[in-house]
């Protein structure tokens, strides 16, 4: 294969998934060689992940087949592309963090606050109209190029960047993957070995058929349930960031699975978002939530110091650690399997973000769901879910309604709709309060926010 691949990195100052996607290319030689073009408008970000990834081609010897280049100006860097990356976070972990405080302040406590509730609404007002533009130039640039979006909120930007800039973005999240391998390991299963079948919306995604070899394989995993649930919880097991594959650890997960026969991704951490109305005042099994139960303190940390160590690793002349180089599970090792499926038509299957368009009967077609997809040589394709039960379709249809409106006011920047948007999500129901909560996120993130200026 000689032909250079052209990949555009836009984010690439996601310093931790730049590493992931170079360590995974470099040992991917079955792949080819290939021109990486970083992309970030934070000009200190992106010398970090340049010099970082420079150093990471060289000490493997890769030089050869990778070269790597870094630009702040995504218009320069798209025409030719065959692949289009975003990894974007506006605002990145300081405005994260402020979402999180300004919600505390008003009584509203999230796990998370990437997706849902009024921390994913006001994320999603700051990304989803920059997402639009970069989308608007990757459709002008680079209309060719296979397009994936890591972005949250995922399912608002997916929405979005279809409907107002024709692009074609795929959105791609690890939280399926992992489920899928945490389900086969709580059911003492191999991974290749087992199937699934699912739909939903990224972060709520509903695994409704599971099977080995072909055979229904939730009676084992149901077995498992009961019997660690029967036991008296252990506190650390409950709302640890970290999953330890105990029943107990996402009680909240097996309790919809028991209701409804179908487990959903991505566990506790992000599925409580989506039922607001069951934890008021972030009470959860006797914990509060984004402080001792998923505490976001402490993920925004974690990130803070892995950058830091990427930094290090970047800015420092010893010898990179072998754990640069690991093969990772990280956001980008599915990525790498789709250009494989894609490369050589291999047409195996992947969790994907993308327009309903049918797939799943009763939702909304413009709805970016999280479905099955087979990666063909000519783009990934849907696979129909016509069996998702009518009262989960109901659930997700309702989770909709909020995503709609934000969007809609991102775009045009209306107060007024993002206050509905607040009320229709749930986590704040009296209209007084969704204002104030409103006004503050707003005047919080206002460098971020042009359009409500």
């Amino acid at each position: 294969m000689s032909d250079t691949r052209v990949l555009v990195l836009i984010g690439a100052g996601s310093a931790v998934f730049t590493r992931g996607l170079l360590a995974d290319l470099i040992t991917a030689d079955d792949l080819g060689s290939w021109e990486i073009r970083l992309v970030d408008v934070n000009e200190e970000a992106l010398r970090v992940a340049a010099r970082l990834a420079g150093r990471m081609v060289e000490a493997r010897g890769a030089g050869n087949r990778i070269s790597v280049r870094a630009s702040a100006d995504r218009r320069t860097e798209l025409p030719g592309a065959d692949y289009v990356v975003t990894c974007v976070g506006v605002g990145g972990r300081p405005a994260w963090q402020r979402d999180h405080e300004v919600c505390q302040e008003h009584g509203v406590y999230q796990p998370v606050g990437d997706s849902v509730m009024p921390g994913g609404i006001s994320r999603l007002l700051r990304t989803v109209p920059v997402m639009v533009d970069v989308a608007r130039d990757v459709a002008d640039l680079a209309p060719d190029a296979f397009f994936f979006n890591y972005s949250n909120p995922m399912t608002a930007n997916v929405q979005a960047m279809t409907r107002y800039a024709g692009a074609a973005p795929v959105g791609l999240c690890h939280g399926m993957h992992h489920v899928q391998r945490e389900l086969a390991a709580f059911a003492g299963l191999p991974f290749e070995e087992t199937s699934t079948l699912y739909a939903g919306i990224n972060h709520l995604t509903f695994i409704y058929d599971f099977r080995h070899n072909g055979v229904d394989a939730w009676p084992g995993v149901r077995a498992r349930m009961e019997r660690e649930l029967a036991e008296p919880a252990d506190p650390a097991d409950i709302g640890a960031i970290w999953e330890n594959g105990k029943a107990w650890h996402n009680p909240f997960s097996w309790e919809i699975f028991r209701r409804y026969g179908a487990y959903p991704a991505a566990n506790d951490r992000h599925v409580l978002e989506f039922f607001p109305e069951r934890w008021a005042g972030g009470d959860y099994y006797g914990k509060k939530l984004g402080v001792d139960a998923f505490s976001v303190p402490e993920i925004l940390q974690w990130g803070e110091d892995r950058y830091q160590g990427m930094r290090a690793q970047a800015e420092d002349d010893a010898p990179l650690d072998a754990a640069s180089f690991e093969n990772s599970t990280g956001e980008q090792e599915q990525l790498i399997a789709i250009i494989r499926s894609i490369t050589f038509d291999r047409r195996d299957m992947f969790s994907v973000n993308v327009p309903n368009r049918g797939s799943v009967p009763g939702l909304p077609d413009g709805a970016a769901l999280e479905i099955p997809a087979v990666a063909t040589a000519r783009g990934l394709r849907p696979v129909s879910v016509p069996d998702l039960s009518a009262p989960l379709t109901a659930i997700l249809a309702r989770r909709l309604t909020s995503v709609e409106l934000a969007t809609e006011a991102a775009m045009t920047g209306d107060r007024d709709l993002v206050v509905e948007a607040m009320i229709a999500d749930g986590a704040v129901t009296d209209p007084d309060a969704a204002a104030a909560l409103t006004d503050a996120l707003l005047d919080a993130q206002r460098a971020h926010l042009p359009r409500f200026a």
